[in-house]
């Protein structure tokens, strides 16, 4: 008598077809989060990465390509038509990661914006600095950066402090070049130079900080600096960064542990699970 060996069980990762995913720390240790939560499992993975083409032509069913039981979306914000398409017309159960905005339905675990960005400003202002500006992320892709600036502008507002554009860009991408460029243009540019800065990222952080640097404008003396996310080399930059750090890693867990649930039936979508954010308060501030 011959057996027939019985199919695993498999779980999606969509995400960009893009070397930045496994350059950014920010997805590296949600992939590894991931990956650690499915090594106690019998699911299998399968990458899927997603080219510009493929996503623009309305006549590709990716999800319908790629034969998996479960879909976690990294980028949900580049791909929302994919989260879309399973809530609409699939019985696929999809998890996303961040970006969260009130009224959505889609199952997904969050970072708490609010509390991250009353964190840093609110260590800026025990620091005695008034002259608070922010390194934003590009908000046509992510939501968590048109939240934070919201809740700095309000911040500023409650403790009567003036905004000053001189002291605030919006970054292109998510990169440290980008925090480089926009603290240069600050430097160059403005009539003044920001006390103390708010970063969208670790990676706009540590940009600007190289900045600084190589004005000769020292940091945290003249400005200080605040990062997000909490990645490994905010440890080693110079000043170490000050964070608000993310537990990503338990996040990629979280996202594993939702997914599974709602494939088995132990979970009711929607599933929707907010994590609080930690001050890692380092020489940079």
């Amino acid at each position: 008598m011959t057996f027939e060996p019985q199919k695993k069980s498999t779980v999606g990762l969509l995400t960009a077809f893009t070397p930045e995913i496994f350059k950014s720390e920010y997805f590296t240790r949600l992939i590894s989060g991931v990956i650690g939560a499915l090594r106690q499992t019998t699911y299998d993975l399968k990458l899927i990465m997603v080219k510009d083409e493929e996503y623009a032509d309305p006549s590709r069913q990716i999800l319908r390509e790629h034969q998996v039981d479960g879909l976690l979306l990294l980028t949900w914000r580049i791909h929302p038509k994919y989260m879309e398409e399973a809530m609409e017309g699939s019985d696929l159960p999809i998890v996303i990661v961040n970006d969260f905005t009130p009224g959505l339905k889609a199952n997904i675990i969050y970072c708490d914006n609010a509390t991250g960005t009353h964190l840093s400003f609110n260590h800026l202002l025990s620091r005695g600095y008034k002259k608070i500006g922010m390194l934003q992320g590009p908000d046509e892709a992510s939501l968590d950066a048109r939240e934070r600036y919201h809740i700095y502008r309000q911040l500023l507002k409650d403790n009567e402090i003036p905004f000053e554009p001189d002291h605030f860009r919006k970054c292109n991408y998510f990169f440290e070049e980008d925090g480089y460029l926009k603290m240069m243009d600050i430097i160059q540019n403005s009539r003044s130079l920001p006390r103390a800065l708010i970063c969208f990222n670790d990676d706009i952080a540590i940009g600007a900080m190289r900045a600084l640097k190589e004005s000769w404008i020292k940091c945290p003396e003249e400005v200080a600096i605040i990062g997000y996310d909490g990645i490994e080399k905010g440890k080693y930059v110079e000043p170490p960064l000050t964070t608000v750090k993310q537990p990503l890693e338990v996040m990629g867990r979280e996202m594993v542990n939702i997914l599974i649930g709602l494939i088995e039936g132990s979970a009711k979508a929607p599933v929707q699970k907010k994590i609080s954010p930690e001050l890692v308060i380092r020489q940079s501030t």
